[in-house]
This record gives structure tokens, C-alpha cells and sequence, in this order.
């Protein structure tokens, strides 16, 4: 046996043990996360209530994201009935599932132990634990971009089974814009280091990648044209997000260092200042860098320089940059470990750096997760250091706004709420009865999916309960379109010192009808009592 032989054997039985390590760690991760979700520490957020008051009408399209989330929640829930554990479920399965595709590329790339070390780097950051047990836009997401990114990449191997990574690289992307629509920024940047590469330069005249960028497209079809029956409403949400308020220069520059700042806080500090150290570097020696590594950099510090810049110009949510990590953190993770050399480089590489990145961000996963528990018996509810306050108390409002329905009411009671989105889908999901629930607003435009749905059809003649802010009262319009609106019953639930929950049910008799409520909203004086 030679030399050679050896080698290649020692090297196989590494990827072995790294791949071992790499599932047992991804299988004990994704168990712990089911169990935490059965533990059920905090509420869910305004936007998992909202995503889940979506899934009750399953759709093509809906007012601000394409209809992905609905679609996923729509499916747990109806396997495991309505419960949180079934909402936040798919977050945990789909939020654990992108750490594999995280390593499967880096191994691809590399090796094995760069595979596991970057998987474990991005499972250590505080964002990848929260975006793995809230259901929000951002788990299935990033599913979809990790799988896409791997797919990708094995398409441009150009190997015997080219065409099957065509259709699966298109199938991932196609899914992900029906999850949220930046998944465009893979065919962007993806083509953006297809032409950058000279090894891959001749795609931009072959069909492959085309044929990839239309199938992936079609999947947007339904939802466009859900958005033609509905005045582009997506895309006018979409726009808005990039319409920034006047501000000083020195405003700019602090919104945007606070967005920084956050940063090191979501992805946790060494793991993010290496991984733009890196990337930083990575750019400047951009030419001399391999086709592996133009390729991470495309899909990470090239996005990040553009999501700083628009940071200059208006506040960004951390969420925004969140599929640019892993890239960036494959090449950090490679580079620490010899894999890759960074020309002028003023860090020296080392497993050690891996290591002390692993371990600041166990710190703060670990303080991410003890958190909910810890504030309770801390005396900490409702303080400054209480991050999740805003998922406290709507359980015990749904709770005791049910309970105080009438005996004689429906069992899923139609209500009317003009205490915003927030409180309308918090009620629709935590009333026992988990009534359907429309919203009243004075906006001339919409703002929200309710908005899109509109009031209650067929309603004329019936009654229906109002659910408003206790030191509101019930907008002139929407009392005229009842024959008679009488309190039924104030409730509050305190989530901390000074802050609580507080609205105020009544019950409308005799409902005239959503556009008689409408029309009074526009000129209260064209019907009088």
C-alpha cells in the first residue's frame, strides 16, 4: 500500500468523523429546539399570529409576502390542530434543516471539518436560535436560500447530472420567492459572480442558466397575479420600504452604526467581526481570490457593502442581511483554518479563532434561550432588560375576552377590532373560540392584510362584538352602522410595571353592513338616526 493510499484513507476517515459530528450535533440541536417550543416560554409575536390568521384563508398572495408562510403554517396546523407548538414547529424542522445545507456546501467546497466549523459558527448565533423557534417569514427562507445556494453551486460543477441540479436549483429558488421576495437576490448575485468568474464567464451565453432564472420566475406567476386583482399591493408595501425620511448626514451615519452595532449582537461579536474581516479583505484582494471563494464573496461581502449603503440612508431591520451570513461565515471558517490565504492579511489564521468564536457565541445562544424563564423569576417582567415584552399577556387576554362572551354566542363569534393588527390577530388566535376577526381602520389605503379582506359578508341584521382600546372609544362610523352598541366588559392584563394589555368588548345589535360602515366613515352625515 502506498503512501498515496494512506493518505486518501486518513482523509476519508476525517470527513467520516467530521460528517458524524456534524449529524449528531444537527440532530441533538433540532430535538432540543422541538422540546423548547414544548415548553412554550413566551407568546406569539404579532407576526406569528398574523402569518396564522393568513393560513385560515390559504391564498396565492397576501398584502406584504408572497404566500409560502401561510402555506407551511396552514399545514401544521391542520396536522396538529391550533396551537403554538404546531405554528412554531416548521421554524424549528426548517430553521435546523439550513444548517445542513450550510455544511454540505462548505464540505463540497472544502472538507468536512470546514463544513462542521461553519455549521456550528451560524447555529451559534443568536439570530439562527430566534429565527428557529419564532415562525416568522425568515425560517423558511433561509431554508430555501441555504438549499439554493448548495444546489447552485453543484450546478456550476457542471458534472454528468448537471440537468437534475438544474431542476432542483430551480425548484429551491422558485419556492423561495414564493417564501419572501429578496430569494431574487440569489439569481442576482449568483449571475453576478457568473460573470466575474472567468471559469464560468461561457454560462452567460449557454441556456442552463437562463432556463434556471425563467423556471424560477414562473413560480411568481400566481402571485402575480393575485397583486393584479389586488391593485399591486405587494409591491407598493415593497416600495415603501425604501423610502427613507429626511435626516441629517450625522443621523445617517449614527442609524447606520446602531445597524452595525446590532449586528455584532445578532450574529454575535467574533463570529461577526470575522466574518467581516474577512469579507473585507476578501474584497480587496477580490482578483487574487479562488473561484470558490469569489463565489462566497459574491453571495456575502458583496450583498453586505450594498445593505450598508442603504443603511446610510434609511434604518434597516437586522433580519434584512441574514442570508448573506453563512457564505461569509464558510469563508471565514476556511480561512481560519488554512484553506484559504488572504493577501495583507492582518490576522493570522487559526483553529483557535474558531474556537473562541464557538464559545462567545454558546454565550450568547445560550442568553438568548434563558432569557423568557429567567426574566419571571428576576422581577425582570416589563423592565428595561425585558426584550420580550411585547410577547407577554395576549394568552391571558384571549383568555379572558372568550370567557366573557356570552353563553348564547356563537361558537366562533364574527368581531370587529379598532385596536390595530396587533390586538385583532393576538384575539383571533388566543379567544377560545378563535372568532373571525376583521379589522377597522381610518387609512384610505390598505395597510394590512385585514385591510385586503374587508368586513364581515352577509352580516346585515346580525350582531357582532367590537373589541377597541379601553381609553378609545368606537370610531362615530362604526357605532352608526349598529342600532345600538352597549359595553359588555373591560379587560386588562398587566405584562410589567405600568404596561399592560387593555381593551374594551361590546356588542353591536343589528349590524347595517361593512359598506354602510364605510360610506359613514367617508360622510357620517348620509345616514342619521
Amino acid at each position: 500500500m502506498n503512501n498515496k493510499t494512506l493518505t486518501g484513507s486518513a482523509d476519508e476517515i476525517d470527513s467520516a468523523l467530521w460528517t458524524r459530528r456534524t449529524l449528531w450535533f444537527l440532530l441533538g440541536l433540532g430535538l432540543f429546539r422541538v422540546l423548547y417550543l414544548a415548553c412554550d416560554p413566551f407568546d406569539l409575536v404579532h407576526d406569528e399570529a398574523y402569518y396564522w390568521d393568513w393560513s385560515r384563508q390559504l391564498d396565492y398572495g397576501y398584502y406584504s409576502k408572497p404566500p409560502m408562510i401561510a402555506w407551511i403554517i396552514g399545514l401544521s396546523t391542520r396536522l396538529l390542530g391550533d396551537s403554538e407548538f404546531a405554528v412554531r414547529l416548521p421554524a424549528a424542522l426548517l430553521g435546523t434543516g439550513s444548517l445542513a445545507f450550510v455544511f454540505l456546501l462548505a464540505r463540497r467546497m472544502y472538507d468536512a471539518q470546514v463544513g462542521f466549523w461553519a455549521m456550528l459558527l451560524t447555529a451559534l448565533t443568536p439570530g439562527n436560535g430566534a429565527m428557529s423557534l419564532l415562525m416568522t417569514i425568515d425560517s423558511p427562507f433561509l431554508f430555501f436560500w441555504s438549499a439554493a445556494m448548495y444546489a447552485f453551486w453543484r450546478l456550476l460543477e457542471r458534472g454528468e447530472n448537471r440537468w437534475r441540479w438544474l431542476v432542483l436549483t430551480t425548484l429551491l429558488i422558485g419556492l423561495g420567492l414564493l417564501t419572501k421576495q429578496t430569494m431574487v437576490g440569489l439569481l442576482v448575485f449568483g449571475g453576478l459572480f457568473v460573470l466575474l468568474s472567468k471559469e464560468d464567464r461561457f454560462e452567460a451565453v449557454r441556456p442552463t442558466l437562463y432556463l434556471c432564472t425563467i423556471g424560477a420566475l414562473l413560480f411568481l406567476a400566481p402571485v402575480a397575479y393575485w397583486n393584479y386583482q389586488h391593485d399591486w399591493v405587494t409591491l407598493q408595501h415593497t416600495s415603501e420600504h425604501f423610502q427613507a425620511e429626511p435626516v441629517s448626514v450625522l443621523r445617517r451615519i449614527a442609524i447606520s452604526l446602531e445597524f452595525v452595532g446590532g449586528l455584532f449582537g445578532v450574529i454575535s461579536p467574533v463570529t461577526f467581526f470575522l466574518f467581516a474581516a474577512v469579507g473585507a479583505f476578501g474584497l480587496v484582494s477580490f482578483r487574487q481570490m479562488g473561484r470558490r471563494e469569489r463565489f462566497l464573496l459574491c453571495l456575502s461581502a458583496v450583498p453586505m457593502l450594498l445593505v450598508l449603503g442603504l443603511s446610510l440612508k434609511q434604518r434597516l431591520e437586522l433580519n434584512w442581511p441574514a442570508p448573506f451570513f453563512s457564505a461569509g461565515i464558510i469563508l471565514a471558517t476556511a480561512w481560519a483554518l488554512g484553506r484559504v490565504s488572504l493577501p495583507k492579511f492582518f490576522l493570522s489564521p487559526g483553529q483557535w479563532r474558531l474556537q473562541h468564536a464557538a464559545a462567545v457565541g454558546a454565550v450568547f445562544l445560550l442568553g438568548t434561550y434563558a432569557l423568557p424563564f429567567a426574566l419571571t423569576p428576576l422581577g425582570l417582567n416589563g423592565s428595561p432588560v425585558d426584550v420580550i415584552v411585547r410577547l407577554r399577556g395576549w394568552e391571558e387576554l384571549g383568555q379572558k375576552v372568550g370567557h366573557g362572551i356570552a353563553a348564547g354566542e356563537d361558537t366562533r363569534p364574527e368581531m370587529i377590532v379598532t385596536a390595530g393588527r396587533a390586538v385583532a390577530s393576538e384575539l383571533a388566535f388566543y379567544m377560545p373560540q378563535h372568532p373571525h376577526v376583521y379589522l377597522w381602520g381610518e387609512n384610505q389605503v390598505p395597510l394590512s392584510q385585514y385591510d385586503i379582506w374587508g368586513g364581515p359578508q352577509h352580516a346585515e341584521g346580525r350582531d357582532l362584538l367590537l373589541v377597541a382600546h379601553t381609553d378609545e372609544e368606537i370610531p362615530v362610523a362604526l357605532r352608526l352602522a349598529f342600532e345600538s352598541v352597549t359595553p359588555l366588559e373591560e379587560v386588562e392584563v398587566a405584562v410589567g410595571p405600568g404596561r399592560s394589555h387593555a381593551v374594551t368588548v361590546y356588542q353591536g345589535k343589528n349590524f347595517r353592513g361593512w359598506s354602510v360602515a364605510k360610506r359613514l366613515q367617508a360622510n357620517p352625515t348620509t345616514i342619521r338616526r
